[in-house]
């Protein structure tokens, strides 16, 4: 007799149930990643931050919500390696990062280390060599390493970015570091993260520019979901005799170059978008009488004597490089004025060439000799337009003065509040976590290693500190525990490693001494106690109790009494983040290139109940 056939009967039946399940199982896995990290590009503008002056971040800062009809873009730059090192050289038919020569012994010539050691004659490098006006936070990097270009996108989603203005300028593509970076961010957005779209902007021998643009990248509709459309086509800055019959009917095209007064490019407004002007800069329109564009710089030239420290019409004696005095008035117009689109130059220009003058001229407001050396675009921390990080004493802060710039301008939103208390039992069950609300993420994938080649006598950069890379958090209270909750995409480590899972917890106690704003971390001792350290006012951590911990896989639960933190009654505040292989001698920088950090940066997560 034909039956159907029972799981008894059928060892192939369950091995295919076992496959089966062990597939659902791995895809709802990879969801959970990939939600992870949409969710966390999605809740950056809610993370608190305080840079290295002390200076914090508006929080539900302008409207209260993201307004998805303010857009920002930012000036970014994939040159660097691809004009030779020691000496300019031409580029590669192709356009590509070169490869090093033996005579690569000497560069990056980097100007800031120069005036420092002689700075009444710094010792340049050869007319024409491309010159660093300072060293890079993620060192003295090429166009095409893709772990620069992962950290770079990281930073620019959580800013609010949203599109990349690649420079096509000087009528050259850098079509592999534009494949490259593009490649990345498909990559990228197929594993769930955020990436900012991205556009072009030409200027020199600009139809043959657009041309070859279109034909490597639009035409063959390559990488279509990073685009970035503007009234409804891909847009393309560039002047309009450089678009074709054809390009002109596949872009949507603007004018961008800078400075708007009196200059005859920018005329009356009209479908202009400058990437740099004077204050208070002019907007570029469309419709008659509507703001579409407008500029913010960090700074503008070592040419016209405004550098970051400009503010009230001058450049003072007194230089103030870190503070981003031009930068914060420049975002003050543009807020007002609420355009459509802010134009923000720049993130990573870095490098700009010798020039020997053969007439007087001028540069940081004193008259150039003949034979004396000019530079244009960058010069130093002062004269320098880049907001990515500095190693060196701009350090970050540039970057969340760009993060407060876009809150201000797109908004942001409060920050979600814990509606109730929940009893957590840490034993290393877990499911009394489940219901527990809100919920905290980070980016998956974002422990990746390094291992690429650096800037002219620098053979290679290596990093491989990521190591527990975590992706969801919550915090639980009840009336006499804060208890936390972390996961990591893969299994913890043994808690025996160096730096291992460090929880780092900020009341809104502003008596007591604060290290970055927190006053209690948690870590696992080498007694293998964990135990709750607060800082001192002698700039040290002393263990103010000893608190209960379990972890089991990927998972990890740990209580505090709310004693110990100084938190009465059932509504509090506190910010708290979680770092993994970060080293432990008080320097923040690391948060941005070692191990793993929950959420990214100095940013942290605030829990409000």
């Amino acid at each position: 007799m034909n039956r159907t056939p029972e799981k008894a009967d059928c060892p192939n039946f369950i091995r295919e149930e076992t496959i089966r399940m062990h597939l659902i199982t791995k895809a709802l896995y990879w969801l959970t990643l990939m939600s992870c990290s949409l969710l966390a590009a999605a809740q950056a503008d809610t993370w608190p931050a305080i840079d290295a002056l002390g200076r914090r971040l508006p929080m539900a800062a302008q409207h209260g919500v993201i307004r998805k009809d303010r857009y920002v873009g930012v000036f970014y730059f994939v040159w660097h390696g691809a004009h030779g090192y020691d000496h300019e050289t031409p580029a590669r038919e192709d356009e590509g990062v070169q490869d090093k020569h033996p005579g690569d012994t000497v560069s990056p010539y980097d100007i800031t280390q120069m005036l420092a050691a002689h700075p009444t004659d710094p010792q340049y490098g050869p007319s024409h060599a491309y010159h660093h006006w300072g060293q890079p936070a993620f060192g003295y990097y090429v166009s095409d390493d893709e772990w620069v270009i992962r950290r770079h996108v990281q930073m620019l989603s959580d800013a609010g970015v949203d599109v990349l203005i690649l420079d096509a300028t000087n009528a050259l593509i850098y079509l592999p570091q534009v494949t490259r970076l593009l490649a990345t961010y498909a990559a990228l957005r197929r594993e769930g993260r955020s990436t900012p779209a991205v556009a072009f902007i030409v200027n020199t021998q600009p139809k043959e520019t657009v041309r070859r643009l279109y034909e490597a990248i639009y035409a063959k509709g390559l990488y279509k979901e990073l685009w970035f459309y503007w009234k409804g086509k891909p847009l393309m800055l560039c002047p309009p005799e450089g678009l074709s019959d054809t390009t002109a009917a596949f872009f949507t095209c603007r004018h961008s170059w800078a400075w708007s007064k009196g200059q005859e490019w920018f005329a009356d407004g009209k479908d202009k978008w400058p990437w740099l002007d004077h204050t208070p800069q002019n907007y570029g329109w469309h419709e008659k009488g509507r703001p579409e564009e407008i500029s913010v710089a960090v700074a503008e030239h070592p040419i016209s004597n405004i550098g970051r420290s400009f503010h009230d019409g001058k450049e003072p004696d007194k230089l103030r490089s870190g503070e981003g005095l031009y930068f914060a008035e420049q975002w003050k117009r543009a807020i007002a004025v609420d355009p459509e689109f802010v134009f923000v130059t720049g993130w990573n220009e870095w490098i700009a060439m010798r020039f020997i003058a053969k007439n007087p001229n001028k540069m940081l407001g004193k008259v150039v000799p003949p034979g004396g050396s000019y530079f244009v675009d960058e010069y130093n921390e002062e004269y320098s337009r880049d907001i990515e990080p500095e190693k060196g004493p701009l350090k970050d802060n540039y970057y969340y003065q760009l993060v407060e710039g876009i809150r201000r301008y797109k908004g942001s939103r409060p920050v979600p509040v814990a509606m109730r208390d929940h009893a957590i039992q840490i034993d290393g069950l877990f499911a009394d976590w489940n219901g527990v609300g809100p919920e905290f993420t980070d980016d998956a994938g974002d422990t990746f290693h390094r291992n690429h080649a650096g800037y002219g006598r620098i053979r290679s950069y290596t990093n491989t500190s990521g190591r527990n890379d975590i992706v969801y958090a919550k915090v639980a209270a009840d009336r006499r525990l804060v208890s936390f909750y972390v996961r990591t995409a893969g299994t913890l480590s043994p808690s025996t490693d160096s730096n291992w899972m460090m929880l780092y917890i900020g009341t809104q106690d502003t008596v007591h001494a604060a290290w970055e704003g927190f006053q209690f971390r948690a870590r696992k001792t080498v007694a293998g106690e964990v135990a709750l350290e607060q800082y001192t006012a002698a700039g040290t951590w002393k263990q103010a109790g000893i608190v209960k911990m379990e972890v089991k896989g990927n998972e990890l639960e740990l209580g505090i009494p709310k004693k110990l933190l100084g938190i009465t009654g059932a509504h509090f505040s506190l910010d708290f983040k979680w770092t993994d292989n970060i080293p432990d001698d008080g320097d923040p920088m690391h948060w941005l290139d070692t191990g793993d950090t929950a959420p990214n940066g100095r940013f942290r997560y605030r829990f409000i109940r």
